[in-house]
């Protein structure tokens, strides 16, 4: 993401940023030769929204997307807005329960068994043989020089003895969601989407080859903006105002 003081005066990026996107003052094979994707910060209100109205990403029983003949799996993740225009219109008078169900939703893990009766009646619910943990944690990458104050063969134990889950979504954070304090200059928001089958089963489990999560973005403002790398330097302000 880039702000207003990453520009000049006249709106022409500072050569200083250029640097830091295209690593100009590192060691030359370190260079960046990629493009740049240059995202909007309004994608933050996006990600939030996600993890709002996502249940399936905390909830192991709600049922997963049949796999495509490519393997990819799409998750639609504005769910519990459609499942709360079925669940009122297919249950007018439920009232309390109704509402009981609805608050339950919003909780990390779904409770009582109001609204499980009803996901079940709607045939929302995965079988147990084909249950999965999902998890989605949307989080700014945080910068930090200080290791983990751990050995390897600790973790290594920690983690082939458990059967928290948890356990290992602490230690994937730690992969995807922290990066040395010298890239602390790119405000990088991640979306770290975790999937385990229990390992009695673990056989008969094929993992997709790709996930997609389809998210409906109300706004007509540009998500997105890929940059040609020898173009970054000649960026300015007034193209992210088309």
């Amino acid at each position: 993401m880039l702000f207003s003081d990453d520009f000049d005066d006249k709106g022409k990026i500072k050569e200083k940023t250029v640097d830091k996107l295209l690593n100009k003052k590192g060691k030359k094979e370190d260079l960046e030769k990629r493009n740049a994707v240059i995202f909007n910060i309004s994608l933050n209100d996006s990600f939030e929204a996600m993890g709002r109205n996502t249940p399936e990403f905390v909830n192991y029983e709600i049922k997963k997307p049949k796999m495509s003949m490519d393997r990819i799996q799409r998750f639609k993740t504005n769910n519990f807005l459609c499942w709360r225009k079925k669940i009122n219109s297919t249950y007018p008078d439920l009232d309390e329960d109704y509402v009981n169900a609805i608050k339950s939703l919003t909780t990390k893990n779904l409770q009582g068994m109001n609204t499980k009766e009803i996901f079940k009646n709607q045939n929302w619910l995965e079988k147990i043989e084909n249950q999965i943990s999902i998890g989605l944690k949307g989080t700014y990458v945080y910068y930090d020089d200080k290791p983990l104050n751990m050995k390897k063969d600790v973790i290594l134990s920690e983690i082939n003895e458990t059967k928290d889950i948890e356990v290992y979504e602490k230690y994937l954070a730690e992969c995807f969601a922290r990066k040395a304090n010298k890239y602390g200059d790119q405000h990088e928001y991640r979306l770290i989407f975790s999937e385990f089958k229990e390992t009695a089963t673990k056989e008969n489990f094929v993992f997709p080859k790709g996930i997609e999560l389809e998210y409906l973005l109300k706004s007509k403002e540009w998500y997105a903006k890929e940059v040609k790398n020898n173009e970054v330097e000649n960026l300015c302000l007034e193209d992210f105002k088309k």
